[in-house]
């Protein structure tokens, strides 16, 4: 990729990236030439007949190497922006979505100005909803479980570069099987893709995501199936659960929690219109 100005190096990144089928590529060329750099998108568009130093062109030609096979660019620069804060990420966990950004809206429209709220994040992944609803939530503290190990310590370095990590802690369970304690409220984006649909994820999502955090079984549902089991020991009386939804899962998600008596049970969408987040009450 021979280039003498940032002008030229960011049309022949283009160029490389639309060959191999990338979409979004100019987006994705003005976040990776600005990591690459150092400079933000209005320097860059300042310095576009600037000569390009040795060092920032060869960072950025292994970052278009690698997303050119598909790798998603927030793993690429390590990070990706959640909820007014950026959270950092590594192969170990999920990428956060705007869509899970109603999981955290939910939870806070339902605790409202309670104070010393305890909050149990269910597969915490990045720990992006547990340390959001603590950056908003003062006096409130927060337990992140998750399977995976790698993934909780993406999580406690998250909580201390934001700040929060004197308010929350992180441990390893399998969904709610080894956890102690009572909470107010227990949110959840938990794995519910199903067996067919994880043959056909996109490359960026199938090939780097980790599947223990997307696969929730044949029908989608094993993880909701076994939260919303264990849900009555661990929430307080008169407790909420949020979780985040597969776009067509609100009746099924819907009917175990009526099953499992929940009341004030709501279904909110995103805003693609797609039914996203569903809450209820346990009394």
């Amino acid at each position: 990729m021979a280039s003498h100005t940032y002008g030229e190096l960011r049309v022949q990144a283009i160029a490389a990236l639309r060959s191999s089928g990338v979409q979004d590529a100019q987006i994705d060329v003005r976040i990776l030439l600005s990591y690459a750099s150092g400079l933000s998108s209005s320097e860059l568009i300042m310095s576009g007949q600037d000569a390009v130093p040795p060092d920032v062109a060869e960072k950025l030609l292994s970052f278009i190497a690698r997303r050119k096979n598909q790798e998603p660019v927030a793993y690429i620069v390590g990070e990706q922006a959640f909820w007014s804060m950026v959270f950092k990420l590594n192969k170990h966990v999920l990428i956060p979505r705007p869509e899970t950004e109603g999981v955290v809206e939910q939870a806070l429209a339902l605790l409202g100005k309670q104070e010393n709220a305890r909050i149990l994040d269910v597969g915490t992944g990045s720990g992006a909803i547990l340390i959001s609803l603590l950056h908003e939530l003062p006096t409130a503290t927060g337990w992140g479980i998750d399977i995976s190990e790698n993934a909780l310590e993406v999580a406690r370095q998250n909580a201390k570069l934001l700040g929060v990590a004197n308010r929350c802690t992180f441990e390893t369970s399998d969904f709610l099987r080894d956890v102690r304690g009572r909470y107010d409220i227990v949110v959840a984006n938990p794995p519910y893709i199903t067996g067919a649909a994880m043959q056909a994820l996109p490359p960026d999502v199938g090939l780097y995501e980790p599947h223990l955090a997307l696969s929730g079984g044949a029908d989608g549902l094993n993880a909701y199936k076994s939260i919303i089991n264990d849900l009555p020991n661990a929430l307080t009386a008169g407790g909420d659960v949020v979780f985040e939804i597969g776009y067509d899962q609100k009746t099924t998600v819907c009917n175990l929690l009526a099953d499992a008596g929940a009341a004030n049970i709501i279904c909110q969408q995103d805003l693609a219109g797609h039914d996203r987040v569903i809450s209820a009450t346990f009394c």
